[in-house]
């Protein structure tokens, strides 16, 4: 519930509260973006296109528009352990947790896009 109205965002039709329903709204997070030139639809600080629209937590929220990807109970831009392994992101060796550490792993987000073929992510190590 991101917008602490008591609705649990997958259900939620007024994402930021504006009284202007999600479907009529071109500015859904009211960030002053609109929803077609918004690169970050969740205001995580996380762009769109490397977030992707799968739903890591399955919560019925794509990524792209999860403010909380891995459901933990802090926001992704607050959070410094995104695969909620205990080790923190800069730390971490393993981003995906598949026991392949990133330097050999060409997939180390785990979201089935080679590493090389979607650009310079922050476990990348190409």
């Amino acid at each position: 519930d991101d917008d602490n109205d008591g609705v649990p965002d997958d259900e939620d039709t007024d994402d930021d509260n504006d009284g202007v329903p999600d479907d009529e709204d071109n500015d859904d997070d009211n960030d002053g973006v609109p929803d077609d030139e918004d690169n970050d639809d969740d205001n995580d600080g996380v762009p769109d296109n490397e977030e992707g629209d799968d739903d890591f937590d399955d919560d019925g929220t794509p990524d792209n528009l999860d403010s909380d990807d891995d459901n933990d109970g802090v926001s992704d831009a607050e959070d410094d352990d995104d695969d909620n392994d205990g080790i923190p992101d800069d730390e971490d060796n393993d981003d995906d947790n598949d026991g392949v550490p990133d330097d050999e792993d060409n997939d180390d987000d785990n979201d089935e896009d080679e590493d090389d073929g979607e650009g310079e992510n922050e476990g990348d190590s190409a």
